[in-house]
């Protein structure tokens, strides 16, 4: 008879749950509507394009209101869909966003407006790829929480290109505070370097709310590569749990950035020596940090494995409030960079760590120092931990030195100790496997062709611009002969792709514009293109044609996309009208690399390299690496290089720049002229450069840096030129010189 009771009670409590098909919006809408608890709204298999969804019912805990496609990953939201959902207890599951962008605040909303949020909902085995908004700065979201207890759950989210966070938790109101969401299992795929604030995969709150608490639980998930700036989950409020995470190669950390006591344990952290993979900073009173493992991360400063913040006197509530009553015990550090207590200390980070407890840590480490204190005013205190044989410095007060044993998790041998340390023995690492959509398999891109290479004659340099438009990634147009090509229009770069000279010629092919109407510039870079050019010559005026702005330039149109540009044995001449140069980068644009190499840049009145349209001094700037080597710049009224980030934000790592083995000679002699011009370079390099008669009416090299910036102007030779200058002044090195010629 009992064998009978759970067939009975199960058929009792479906008899009366209906299912329905819908294949358009409004159908669905009004299927939700009238739905009962238990009831099954299925979506026809097909691409829902536009589609704009708001999906309100009420189901029970034991009988939610189920949204499913016939099959999963059957349906795909394209185009400017959205989904917005309102009630309680609805499940919206396995559907795929590819294709498209929303015209909302967000992709997935549980909310449909300020009057109706969302309670006991679940969004479940979805993915989101290639939905990024076109324009790089128009922030949104892919998921935004209200209301309470919302889950979303393995989940695949992708590369999300532009501003925002990925997924928000917003506490604008109470009730969505103490909302006890859960965001678990799911697999965040990469984010790329973003080069401003904004680039975060995660944020719970916002410095506004942070005194409230959120109770939201991080759990489970699996962290890959995202590196879109330096907090790859903010926590903006307080009781908020983080646990059992992977952060695989992390181009940033887990910040604690306000609100208070938050706890994180039990997460792992896998640096694998990549440069800038970070740990967890603290902020902010009454944080624990308990039994994590740190494995091999490289970040210092405020990516450091551990970063304990200095905070501000009287802080306001978006600023850094002083670490009080922290607790970091039985954490595992392994083979890391950093652990540094009062980053960030400077004139307005005045106040250290105070009564933040250092217990049963194990560090493992061939160094000689475990740890630096920025303060030494007794706010950390050690106590029980332990340092691996191999540690070379003397041994601090709380600390021990011990030979651990040694356990393999996800094939790494880990040092393992019963007493200090992670419990590695009792800890669910979680694999990639065990996350995100399990029907989710990432397309293959299959060519349509093998690249090829198209010859390009001087005759038919007027047909570039259309045989651009028949390319495909990684075709290679190759110039072959040297000469004049008379340019009447500017090629437009979308895709992978080489411009090149012939092999062997006497000379450069030369592009010049030979119609009547001026060129922005030869070559435009849009969104999705990369190039590699090589031994062109561009030249800005040609006879009594209009002349041509620019060689090359970086789209006005918009872009979400990093672009690549190398530029080697190349000449740009002849740009004699007002800011006219060689290379301009746009605003809102963003380079991966720009790389220029054995090139010369003569005869112009605007910038060599112009990289300074962010002027919002929001952190912005166009380029994350800027290289110049064995370049010559000549007779040129503005300057040579011009790199601008503006603002104090420390979300990001760049710029990046080198610039070595270079000759300036006659370059910005204007009064308070810079030939080099780096403002908010946080690392650049600046060596085995020539400059002759050049910056005469101001400098020949200026930086605007922060104290924590890396820079260094060494083994170059100042003949006859202006000065260097830098705030701090460190960037000289020992090996200059500077001469007078007779």
């Amino acid at each position: 008879m009992k064998k009978l009771l759970l067939p009975l009670l199960l058929f009792s409590l479906n008899a009366f749950s209906a299912s329905v098909i819908v294949d358009n919006p409004a159908a669905l809408t009004a299927a939700v509507a009238k739905a009962k608890p238990g009831d099954v709204i299925y979506l026809k298999d097909q691409t829902w394009i536009d589609a704009g969804i708001q999906l309100q019912g009420k189901g029970t805990a034991r009988q939610p209101i189920s949204i499913l496609p016939q099959t999963p990953g059957g349906v795909v939201f394209s185009g400017q869909s959205y989904v917005q959902l309102g009630g309680e207890y609805l499940l919206f599951k396995g559907f795929h966003f590819k294709r498209g962008h929303s015209p909302k605040r967000e992709i997935i909303s549980f909310r449909i407006n300020n009057d109706i949020l969302a309670s006991n909902c679940r969004v479940s085995n979805i993915v989101i790829e290639d939905y990024s908004q076109p324009e790089r700065f128009k922030t949104d979201s892919w998921v935004t929480f209200y209301g309470r207890h919302n889950r979303v759950d393995h989940s695949t989210f992708v590369n999300k290109l532009n501003a925002g966070p990925l997924i928000i938790a917003e506490l604008d109101d109470e009730r969505s505070q103490q909302n006890y969401h859960s965001i678990d299992s799911n697999y965040f795929k990469g984010r790329q370097r973003f080069g401003a604030n904004g680039g975060e995969t995660i944020r719970i709150g916002v410095a506004r709310y942070s005194l409230s608490a959120s109770r939201t639980s991080i759990t489970g998930n699996y962290f890959e590569r995202c590196n879109g700036e330096v907090e790859v989950v903010s926590i903006k409020s307080g009781e908020n749990k983080v646990s059992f995470n992977t952060f695989y190669e992390c181009e940033g950390g887990l910040v604690l950035r306000h609100g208070s006591g938050n706890v994180v344990e039990g997460n792992f952290f896998i640096g694998n020596n990549k440069a800038f993979t970070g740990g967890v900073r603290v902020i902010n009173p009454e944080q624990k940090v308990i039994n994590n493992v740190f494995y091999q991360l490289k970040g210092i400063n405020f990516r450091a494995t551990l970063a304990v913040m200095n905070g501000v006197p009287n802080s306001q509530l978006n600023r850094y409030f002083q670490v009080k009553d922290a607790l970091i015990e039985k954490n595992s550090f392994i083979s890391c960079e950093s652990i540094l207590f009062g980053t960030g200390k400077d004139a307005e980070r005045t106040l250290g760590p105070e009564n933040v407890s250092f217990k049963r840590n194990l560090i493992v480490t061939d160094g000689d120092q475990a740890f630096t204190d920025a303060n030494n005013n007794g706010g950390i205190h050690f106590s029980e931990n332990a340092l691996g044989v191999d540690f070379r410095g003397k041994i601090p007060e709380g600390f021990s030195k011990i030979k651990p044993s040694t356990i393999s998790v996800q094939g790494i041998e880990l040092p393992y100790d019963a007493q200090y340390g992670a419990e590695l023995k009792r800890m669910p690492f979680i694999r990639k496997e065990q996350t995100g959509a399990a029907w989710y398999k990432p397309a293959v891109a299959v060519p349509a062709r093998k690249p090829q290479h198209f010859l390009v004659t001087a005759a038919r340099a007027g047909s570039i611009p259309d045989l651009i438009k028949k390319t495909i990634a990684g075709d290679t147009l190759i110039l072959t002969e040297e000469g004049t090509y008379k340019m009447l229009e500017e090629i437009r770069v979308s895709k992978p792709l080489v411009i090149m000279a012939a092999k062997n010629l006497k000379g450069r092919p030369v592009l010049v514009n030979a119609s009547f109407k001026s060129l922005p510039a030869f070559i435009c870079i849009e969104n999705g293109g990369d190039l590699q050019l090589n031994g062109l010559a561009f030249k800005g005026t040609y006879q009594s044609y209009a002349t041509a702005d620019g060689g090359i330039r970086s789209t006005d149109l918009p872009m979400n996309r990093p672009y690549k540009l190398t530029i080697d044995n190349c000449e740009f001449s002849d740009y004699n009208e007002s800011n006219n140069g060689a290379f301009r980068a746009g605003k809102s644009t963003f380079a991966d690399s720009l790389v220029v190499t054995n090139s010369i840049f003569h005869n112009m009145s605007g910038a060599g390299l112009d990289l300074s349209a962010e002027k919002d001094d929001k952190g912005f700037y166009n380029a994350e690496y800027t290289i110049v080597r064995n370049c010559s710049f000549s007779n040129m009224l503005s300057g040579a290089i011009n790199i601008y980030r503006g603002g104090n934000d420390e979300s990001t790592l760049g710029p990046f720049v080198t610039i070595d083995h270079c000759t300036f000679n006659e370059v910005e002699n204007r009064e308070q002229g810079t030939v080099i011009k780096l403002v908010g370079a946080q690392r650049a390099s600046i060596t085995h450069c020539s400059f002759s008669q050049s910056g005469q009416g101001g400098r020949s090299i200026q930086f605007q840096e922060y104290r924590w910036d890396n820079i260094l102007v060494d083994y170059c030779n100042f003949y006859e030129s202006g000065k260097v200058e830098s705030f701090y002044n460190k960037a000289m090195g020992s090996n200059n010189t500077f001469k007078k010629l007779p």
